[in-house]
């Protein structure tokens, strides 16, 4: 794999954590004007999709990455030893590129141009090549905009916002109006226009389900008022699925089951086993933690840390159904300069894309600190 002589070449550094504090989220978590309401209520309480993605573009710029980045990984194959060594460049604009070089020798090369995943085996194109270089990208946008026509390229539903638990965490889901919380009915004067009437709280007997789920809908209440997905969305360890249904129907806890037939105005129901494309981010620091795709794979998102100028997830974990997860562990980021044409398909079968075997590689080679330099290096 062709290295690039540069110095700004950076270390995982865990100890140098992000020490800034986010205003926006604390913003966007509760809200001014709601602390009337009893204590699950505000639990429920979500902000505008708008609002969420203007400050999710925020921290964007903030942290570094509304620029070309690269990425130097190791890859894992479930508990196993390391496989590979890969190299991932990322562009905002929705272009993403994956080299992988096996410790055998065998080279696989990955290209994303928005939803569009080509890939080639030793300077061969594969058919059906797995879902191994995910949309990075989406950690790119620097505005509400961009951001919005990123989500809706993958089929993202961007105006639905809802709240679920990720691991130890709660996380925004953005594009699961099965998730959304509905705004408190306003309540209806009597023909006694009286005043008793006008300050009646219109959340008054609703309980934390009622406001997550909606009146009437039969459903059975899940810890804090939250839906629940099937079994299995969810992931052992330290996961950001959501906990199983509490009855084993698989389906979420209070959800409406089937689609049915929608009253007047309203939306046809979303059955509670439909895969949604969906972006998970979580309500603290508004990073992104989780990428679910529609055909059921998704990526998992570490913690970030800091590498110079640059704040990265420590690494990223891609679980495709029936195939064991998919570890990339960053070693090493910095910003480049990449052109349209370092994400061509001829990139795929072109210079260094056969395999050599060299029995001696077997091992991730050091990594020899470079001299700084001034300018971002260009990809090839």
């Amino acid at each position: 794999m062709e290295r690039l002589s540069t110095t700004r070449r950076v270390r995982l550094d865990p100890g140098r954590r992000r020490g800034r504090a986010r205003g926006l989220a604390v913003a966007v978590a509760v809200g001014a004007g709601f602390g009337v309401l009893g204590d699950s209520t505000v639990q429920a309480f979500i902000p505008p999709a708008d609002r969420t993605m203007r400050a999710i573009a925020e921290v964007n710029r903030a942290s570094g990455r509304s620029r070309a980045i690269q990425l130097e990984l190791t890859m894992r194959v479930g508990d196993r030893e390391p496989v590979a060594r890969g190299e991932l460049v990322s562009h905002p604009t929705g272009l993403a590129r994956l080299e992988l070089k096996g410790f055998s020798g065998r080279i696989e090369r990955y290209l994303l141009s928005g939803r569009e995943l080509m890939a080639s085996r030793d300077g061969r194109l594969l058919d059906a090549p797995r879902p191994l270089l995910q949309p990075f990208f989406l950690l790119q946008p620097a505005s509400e905009t961009t951001l919005r026509a990123a989500l809706e390229t993958f089929g993202v539903i961007s105006d639905a916002i809802g709240l679920a638990p990720c691991g130890d965490e709660d996380c925004f889901v953005i594009g699961d109006p099965r998730l959304a919380a509905p705004l408190p009915q306003p309540s209806v004067e009597t023909d006694s226009g009286g005043l008793d009437d006008a300050l009646v709280d219109p959340l008054a007997g609703n309980d934390a389900t009622d406001f997550a789920e909606g009146e009437g809908s039969g459903a059975s209440p899940s810890p804090r008022g939250r839906l629940q997905p099937p079994e299995a969305e969810r992931l052992e360890g330290p996961s950001l699925g959501l906990p199983p249904d509490s009855e084993g129907t698989g389906e979420p806890a209070g959800s409406a089951g089937p689609a049915s037939a929608a009253g007047p105005g309203e939306q046809p129901a979303i059955p509670a086993d439909s895969l949604l494309p969906r972006l998970w981010v979580d309500t603290e620091e508004l990073e992104v933690r989780r990428i679910d795709r529609a055909r059921g794979e998704f990526v998992i998102l570490g913690p970030v840390v800091r590498f110079e100028d640059l704040e990265i997830p420590a690494w990223f974990e891609i679980h495709e159904p029936g195939a064991e997860p998919v570890r990339f562990e960053v070693d090493g980021a910095l910003a480049v300069n990449a052109s349209p044409k370092a994400f061509s398909r001829a990139w795929l079968t072109g210079p260094g894309s056969a395999s050599t075997p060299d029995p001696g590689d077997s091992a991730p080679e050091p990594r020899e600190d470079r001299p700084e330099e001034a300018s971002s290096p260009e990809v090839p």
